[in-house]
């Protein structure tokens, strides 16, 4: 998000609303591939082949919908319903070839890229290990192939497109036959960044109608950019010095600190991600677009279920609908169901199907991280305590009538938040450690030799973070939780502030943009990192 970028937005939005303001959809057409081929030329190639494949398959599966749905209608009366039937079971088998051609394409180029790298190097160990020449791993995985960069938003936008197709699969609507409109939904750029996953009912009309200017909305946008930077700037760029230095020796902490720097990881992810899709969503709403929700208030969730409910919302969406929905209604899981309700119980066994599905989804969601055991064992905590408490879910309630405790009372939702930020905490060892191994011995750091008394002020002196910096994040952290704790509780901050007098909400802004811009982005010292996710 640099100031070309800034310029780039502020020129758009002229000519969005000014000269060009009848060609809209076609300029953010225009704009979404330039800003494509500013941030890797040959990356248009994949968004091209993303675009092409999806495009043709739901028009194709478009068309076979509506052919059988006027076959219906006028033999209806006419065939019996075995014939009808027949021709359905005809019809979506050539659907779902078109289907399957689509998702292999794609997610094939996306595993290519995110996993051939990974793979190169368990081939060339393995081969090292035999004293076989390393070089012949380039027989099946050609070295320049491992090398190759993960091109901007592949994963957000190849996830969006597939997404669109199984709907159009399903016959919720029809597929778009303007192959540049449908260009544009693929390739919208704001979202290219790092999401979030857009759906087609949702975005294409906004997309494709004319917006007037709304002042009102402009100033939302703006509201939400200077707070995605100032989540990515003021807490994010700065709490990641300390994370960086504890992963990088972390045996020379003691646990108390290592375990500080994982719940900073966590800070930093969360003001990372929610910042750019701050900064996103803003920018959209520039152009009268608004785009979905993707982060809500993740650090009060009350479960792991409850946490990824409200974390990266349209991946954990799109996973349920497109993969654990038709995954647990499957022949082969309902049959096993039943099978776990003889064997375990109706109580136990009703949960077989669901754990299954749960497992496979964290492993997905695990392996959508990057490739390597480290993800894989990510994915594998996720599931495993979800899993859990499924199954221990009659046993909690039948403690906590015992114990006579009110899920709504302070202190029991208090220990559920702080126990639930524990467990992601140990699940995030897995993702920001270079290793599995080095994660579990990170783990085994923490807890066994926690030391609290050991911590003094020379540890946090090892960070080399001025005191006005530390002041800053430290003040910026505070700000970031009693907002989203005011949220948290329904109250809404932004419609509070545009109460205001319309001078003193301009001052507001004003100092806010200059704060950021003068005391941080040019103070000694700082350096601009990139958004952990946009290579996802």
């Amino acid at each position: 998000m640099s100031a070309e970028f800034l310029v780039f937005i502020s020129l758009l939005a002229f000519f969005y609303y000014g000269p060009l303001r009848r060609l809209q959809w076609q300029l953010l057409l225009i704009a979404s591939y330039a800003f494509y081929f500013i941030s890797g030329p040959i990356s248009i190639i994949y968004l091209l082949i993303t675009t092409l494949t999806t495009y043709f398959a739901a028009n194709k599966i478009d068309k076979l919908n509506r052919e059988f749905k006027a076959f219906k209608k006028e033999n209806k009366e006419i065939l019996p319903r075995t014939q009808i039937k027949k021709k359905k079971e005809q019809v979506d088998n050539i659907k779902k070839k078109h289907l399957l051609f689509a998702i292999l394409i794609n997610f094939g180029m996306l595993a290519i890229f995110k996993y051939s790298a990974y793979i190169y190097s368990i081939i060339n160990s393995i081969l090292l290990k035999f004293n076989i020449d390393g070089n012949l791993t380039n027989i099946i995985i050609p070295n320049s192939l491992s090398n190759i960069i993960l091109p901007l938003g592949i994963s957000f936008y190849i996830f969006q497109s597939i997404g669109y197709v199984i709907d159009i699969y399903r016959g919720k609507y029809n597929s778009q036959r303007n192959i540049f409109k449908y260009a544009l939904f693929v390739s919208y750029f704001p979202q290219m960044i790092q999401g979030p996953i857009g759906r087609y009912y949702k975005l294409s009309e906004q997309l494709y109608k004319k917006h007037s200017i709304n002042y009102d909305e402009i100033k939302y946008g703006l509201q939400l950019v200077i707070w995605g930077y100032f989540k990515k700037i003021l807490i994010s760029d700065k709490i990641g010095v300390i994370v960086n230095t504890v992963f990088k020796d972390y045996t020379s902490y003691p646990g108390a600190i290592v375990f500080l720097s994982i719940l900073c990881y966590g800070i930093q992810i969360y003001t990372d991600f929610s910042g750019g899709i701050d900064i996103v969503r803003g920018i959209s709403q520039i152009f009268g677009i608004k785009m979905s929700i993707n982060f809500k208030q993740p650090f009060f969730a009350t479960s792991i279920s409850d946490f990824w409910r409200r974390w990266h919302i349209t991946l954990g969406t799109w996973l349920k609908d497109y993969l654990f929905y038709p995954l647990n209604l499957s022949k082969p899981l309902v049959k096993l169901n039943k099978k776990g309700r003889k064997i375990f119980g109706p109580e136990k066994g009703k949960f077989l199907s669901l754990c299954i599905s749960t497992y496979l989804i964290y492993f997905i969601v695990g392996i959508w991280h990057g490739a390597g055991f480290k993800y894989i064992a990510f994915g594998l905590w996720n599931g495993t305590i979800i899993s859990l408490s499924l199954l221990l879910e009659s046993n909690y309630t039948k403690i906590k009538s015992i114990l006579r405790i009110d899920d709504e009372k302070l202190y029991y939702r208090l220990f559920m938040i702080i126990r639930t930020n524990i467990l992601v905490c140990i699940g995030r060892f897995f993702t920001r450690a270079s290793g599995f191994k080095v994660a579990i011995s990170m783990i085994k750091h923490t807890f066994l030799n926690f030391n609290l008394k050991s911590v003094n002020i020379d540890l946090f002196r090892t960070f080399e973070i001025s005191q006005l910096n530390w002041i800053i994040m430290l003040v910026s952290i505070f700000i970031l939780f009693y907002v989203d704790f005011q949220t948290e509780r329904g109250i809404n901050l932004m419609k509070r502030f545009e109460k205001r007098n319309g001078f003193i909400q301009f001052i507001y802004i004003l100092l806010a943009v200059l704060f950021i811009v003068y005391f941080v982005i040019y103070s000694k010292g700082y350096v601009s990192t990139e958004f952990i996710y946009k290579q996802y």
